[in-house]
């Protein structure tokens, strides 16, 4: 199946479940590997090992091989299925032959209407052969939706609400910033109602059950958004071969492609539920309504002194991927037959700019969120006309406690990812039926990272600039979206902003905007040495066949890495770490197929596989985020995820076209690499504090100046990369494949392809480390599917053809994925992606001998995109949808 990306285009490759990341694509013989951006709606930056496949028009292949099993010929690195891509060959298709396919693409919710173009001309002829192809294409996508950024309990490390008049102690603290008895800061009186916050704060839950307020959970930022992303690709392939002599082949095979993007996002939102006191934020609002549900969910709230803000974001970037491979074989004599090839790829994304300017609405009365009439969606008052620049404020100081109202965030990155690779093997066939094959091969593989910390500045408008001269509305939100509460909002033009306050020219000029000192880049320089020997077989005896191959590939990994520790405290000094690491596996292999009479055919596969860490996992670096007590910590001691897979599986031919399988596997995890989120106190993670202090432009502790968002004892969410022990994942696949020609009349050219896989899964998550410090163990665990796994996968396609027509209607079907073990820290269990049901469609006319006219559909629901947490409470944290698509094309041929 397809993990679907931006719109509804196939982005990555499931097999048997299992993402992307453990799916490993070679393309013309060599792995693949593309860093990409991405929506921020449905991920963000591509920097892992999995292949995007949207970097690429499906026009550029000329074939896909799928291989669920291993084998020691085949490269390891993949826990569920290596997937060849070849991009076309002369010899191929011997001969002259031209192709061109221009198609215009409309969505029905962005509403333009865009172009996509292909062509191919080749000829193979006597000794040598060449191909060229290439595919150009222009998109735009829109996306709407709602999405809470977290879902987090109303009591515990920022503070809670502002108490009602008379509560002791109060919240805040009698005398910060103005707070006093009837006050929650300076000019902002204690409105809270003691019923409405009683509702909140009286629940506890077992993960905190001293603190109250821990048992009622609220959105974190809860927001509209919108984003427009315009996209344009190009694709380009050659190839060109030379078969001097029937036991010689010689052959060049390039690709380049470049994907470039633009990507708008638009954001209206509640800003202080997600902000501590040190930030102006939860402390100073005043809950006058609430609903509370009784397995927690605060479904309903109504809050005075709210913040409101209105984002607007830019972000340009656009990867470049580059492929030269020459291969080569000899045979020599009967049984010999000599073949190598090396390879190089590089892919790069590049990241100019990601901007963001925010403009603010503070101490708003009246905000509300609203679940109680859709738990997806929810109605939002924001207390004030969000589409009246007016209530906004775009600047920097003005306030006595020197909050600033609007900022710019600023963000730039440089990924590139090289893989240079050299193959050699030989085959001796001992006799007709039996020979062995051994072979070497080194991989040189590095990936390297420049990333800026988050820059930061305030924006302060040019004396005689109104905000309204630098903003513009965005219009017409909701379509397709229940039961939403605005239609308009104001934001920042960015173009007309950056015409009179260039923040992004990263010069001394403009204030804030010149770039600190490039930081230390995070670098992996990893080697891959490979050696195998493989025995195969195929013997037949009438209707009776036995082929199959039992191998051995050993494998050497040697890592070295380097980084920094990085914050978004602009001046903050840095640190620079590196490390080493060095790991060996023997991956045994056996594959056999048993061909029986009546078209029956058995299959038995047994290996031992591994899937090697992402790099950004083992890149040893630390991001550290003061403002928001985010903090990430990279491991290049990191082991690869290994296993121990079996496959059975029956297959049965029983008429042309037609097939009936159903097989079982089996793979035992043994070792597994989680991704873990813990609440720690930041001095006790070995760090300096200087970290914290922005090269000392703010104080920790007391002292002169203004404190730092982060003090030494600030709890921050720690994101870490752990081996854990792992489990086992048990399937069963059914297969199904018939052209019901036995039907009468017209319907004997319907056909029905259908497969099915149901998996169960217990993956062992580490949810608490144990604290050295102590002598109790503080160590949890909990057991839960395997990550990005759905338990059911349905793929249904129904086709007819007949006197040059073609149409098939297909649905692909998934059930719910975990995407995150949390193990109830801040009591929720996992978040994950809902079930989803796809459905798409495409016809065929053939016009003439060489002419043909399609059209295609994707996404005709328009099935929307949604994440969860927990899955007692299963809050909302992400609703999105981006409409259908329709494809009218024309395709000439010419053989």
């Amino acid at each position: 199946t397809l993990t679907r990306g931006d719109g509804g285009e196939g982005r990555q490759v499931v097999v048997r479940g299992l993402q992307g990341a453990f799916t490993r694509v070679r393309i013309d013989g060599i792995e693949g590997l593309t860093a990409t951006g991405a929506s921020d709606i449905l991920g963000s930056t591509n920097r892992t090992r999995a292949f995007d496949f949207s970097v690429f028009a499906s026009e550029l292949f000329g074939g896909v091989t799928v291989r669920k099993t291993l084998a020691a010929d085949v490269e390891e690195g993949s826990l569920g299925a290596t997937v060849d891509l070849d991009t076309p060959r002369p010899f191929d298709h011997p001969g002259r032959r031209f192709a061109f396919n221009v198609q215009a693409q409309r969505n029905s919710l962005e509403g333009g209407v865009w172009p996509r173009v292909a062509a191919l001309a080749s000829q193979a002829t006597g000794r040598w052969g060449w191909t060229v192809s290439a595919a150009w294409s222009k998109r735009a996508l829109l996306e709407e939706g709602y999405e809470a950024v977290d879902v987090l309990p109303a009591g515990g490390q920022d503070g809670g609400f502002c108490t009602p008049a008379g509560y002791a102690p109060p919240t805040p603290a009698n005398g910060y910033r103005g707070a006093d008895a009837l006050n929650c800061a300076t000019g902002l009186p204690r409105t809270s109602d003691p019923a409405a916050y009683d509702a909140v704060f009286s629940r506890t839950d077992a993960w905190a059950p001293l603190t109250p307020g821990s048992g009622a959970y609220a959105p974190r930022l809860p927001r509209y958004r919108r984003s427009l992303t315009q996209y344009e690709r190009l694709g380009v392939t050659a190839s060109l071969q030379w078969r001097p002599d029937v036991a010689t082949e010689l052959g060049l095979d390039l690709l380049y492609g470049r994907f470039a993007n633009v990507r708008y996002d638009n954001y209206i939102e509640l800003l202080s539920n997600g902000r501590n006191a040190l930030s102006g934020g939860k402390p100073f609002s005043s809950i006058t309504a609430a609903q509370v549900e009784t397995d927690g969910s605060w479904v309903y709230g109504r809050l005075n002194g709210a913040d409101i803000r209105s984002e607007a974001l830019r972000d340009k970037y656009a990867t470049l991927f580059q492929q030269a491979v020459l291969s080569g074989s000899r045979r020599v004599g009967d049984r010999l037959k000599l073949e190598a090839s090396a390879g190089i790829n590089q892919s790069t994304l590049n990241e100019p700019e990601r901007t963001t300017v925010d403009i603010d609405a503070p101490n708003v009365s009246g905000f509300a969120w609203d679940f109680r009439k859709n738990s997806n969606v929810p109605w939002l008052d924001f207390g004030v006309d969000v589409a009246d620049p007016s209530v906004f404020r775009l600047d920097a100081g003005s306030d006595a406690d020197g909050t600033i109202h609007g900022t710019w965030l600023g963000r730039r990155l440089v990924t590139r990812t090289r893989l240079a690779t050299l193959k050699a093997d030989a085959t001796w066939a001992f006799n007709p039926w039996f020979s062995v094959k051994a072979g070497i091969e080194q991989r040189d593989n590095d990936w390297r990272n420049l990333e800026y910390a988050p820059l930061s500045a305030p924006v302060v408008l040019p004396p005689g600039v109104s905000l309204a001269d630098v903003t513009r509305r965005i219009g017409g939100f909701g379509r397709g979206l229940p039961d939403v509460s605005i239609s308009d909002w104001a934001a920042i033009d960015l173009d007309k902003l950056l015409a009179v306050y260039n923040i992004e020219c990263g010069c001394s000029a403009v204030p804030g905007a010149e770039l600190p000192a490039a930081p230390p880049p995070r670098e992996i320089d990893e080697r891959i040495g490979a050696a195998y020997v493989m025995a195969a077989f195929n013997w037949r005896s009438g209707d009776y066949g036995l082929r199959g191959n039992l191998g051995l590939r050993a494998t050497t990994t040697h890592l070295n890495a380097s980084g920094a520790a990085t914050t978004s405290s602009a001046g903050a000094p840095q640190l620079s770490v590196a490390e080493a690491h060095h790991y060996a596996d023997l991956l045994p292999s056996f594959n056999l197929r048993v061909e029986l009479p009546h078209a029956l055919v058995l299959r038995a596969s047994a290996a031992r596989v591994l899937a090697r860490p992402e790099f950004l996992q083992l890149a040893p670096s630390v991001t550290i985020n003061t403002t928001t007590q985010t903090l990430s910590v990279g491991n290049p001691g990191l082991d690869p995820i290994r296993a121990d897979t079996l496959d059975l599986q029956a297959e049965w031919y029983f008429a042309r076209d037609s097939l009936l399988s159903a097989g079982l596997f089996s793979k035992r995890i043994d070792s597994f690499v989680q991704n873990f989120t813990a609440l720690l106190p930041f001095n006790t993670l070995g760090l300096p504090d200087y970290l914290l202090t922005g090269g000392g432009a703010c104080s920790l502790g007391p002292g002169a100046g203004a404190p730092c968002p982060a003090q030494p004892d600030t709890l921050f969410s720690v994101t870490r990369t752990l081996n854990t022990r792992g489990g086992p994942i048990d399937g069963l696949e059914i297969n199904y494949q018939q052209g019901l020609n036995f039907l009468p009349g017209r319907l004997r050219n319907i056909g029905v392809l259908f497969n099915y896989t149901h998996i169960t899964s217990s993956v062992e998550y580490v949810t608490a480390l144990d604290d050295p410090r102590t002598a109790a163990d503080e160590g949890r665990t909990v057991r839960g599917d395997f990550p990005g796994m759905s338990r059911n996968a349905l793929n249904l396609t129904v086709y007819y053809e007949k006197r040059g027509f073609s149409g098939r209607v297909s649905i692909s079907q998934k059930s719910r994925a975990i995407n995150a073990a949390l193990g109830d820290v801040q009591g929720a269990d996992f978040t994950f992606t809902d079930p989803a049901t796809y459905v798409d469609a495409s016809f065929a006319w053939r016009l003439g001998p060489h002419l043909r006219l399609s059209l295609e559909g994707a996404n005709l629901t328009d099935q929307p995109v949604r994440f969860g947490k927990d899955t007692t409470r299963d809050d909302t944290l992400l609703y999105v949808h981006s409409g259908r698509t329709m494809t009218l094309g024309l395709n000439w041929r010419f053989n």
